[in-house]
């Protein structure tokens, strides 16, 4: 059994994280070095989202389009040179808004066979 947080982490976050390196790299033209000390990760970890080697495909992005608008605000703050505590508010935002889309439900149904479940539903 999965709890959502699981699913939030193993899914939802690295293709989030992918979405604003690929947005910082292509539409701020920022270098995988810099990416990589603004979300403090490693630049083969960068190197990895631009090339989709890692959190790679497009199943979780298409099944949740939010993650594609709170990439772009999290990268435009950063590009910004907002402080990482401000920003980290927009992605605590995305994960509770996210959890609450019934596409994350029954994904959590279905990778953690649960039928019933409501937990994704409450606060």
């Amino acid at each position: 059994m999965k709890t959502p947080c699981e699913l939030v982490v193993g899914k939802i976050l690295p293709s989030l994280r992918a979405s604003v390196v690929k947005e910082l790299s292509g539409k701020y033209g920022m270098k995988q070095s810099d990416i990589a000390k603004k979300l403090g990760i490693t630049q083969a970890s960068v190197s990895q989202y631009l090339s989709a080697s890692r959190a790679g495909g497009t199943e979780v992005p298409d099944n949740f389009p939010k993650i594609k608008k709170y990439a772009v605000e999290i990268s435009r703050r950063i590009a910004d040179g907002e402080d990482k505590f401000e920003w980290y508010g927009v992605l605590c935002t995305a994960c509770k808004d996210i959890r609450s889309d019934e596409a994350f439900c029954n994904m959590h149904t279905i990778s953690s066979n649960l039928k019933g479940c409501d937990v994704c539903k409450k606060d």
